[in-house]
């Protein structure tokens, strides 16, 4: 990891940490060139916004306490929130644009 990414690391840490009660986890399962296929309803987005990077739409997902999990489109930039996806690993469709993030389960402090 470069010198760069560390420093940024820590600094989103730190911000982190100083909101104290309301800090969220800091580790999402990445899936590269697929995305949720749902065939109903309650798995549609709650947010859809812009983002510049993968990392950006990681950062938005962990910043809110219902999201569990996210895709991000890099043709677009744009970035798909989601509170009722639960596991949804099985039903993914190959889209090579998207990548598909879960909130790894366990690891919010405190627990959402």
């Amino acid at each position: 990891m470069s010198l760069r990414g560390i420093c940024l690391w820590l600094v989103f840490m730190i911000i982190t940490q100083s909101v104290g009660e309301d800090m969220r986890s800091v580790r999402m399962s990445s899936m590269r060139g697929s995305k949720f296929q749902c065939g109903n309803t309650t798995c549609l987005p709650f947010v859809n916004l812009i983002t510049s990077t993968i990392m950006k739409c990681q950062m938005a997902c962990l910043a809110q306490i219902y999201c569990r999990a996210a895709i991000f489109y890099r043709s677009t930039s744009i970035c798909e929130l989601f509170a009722d996806i639960l596991n949804q690993n099985e039903n993914m469709v190959a889209d090579a644009d998207a990548t598909s993030m879960n909130v790894i389960s366990g690891t919010r402090s405190p627990p959402g």
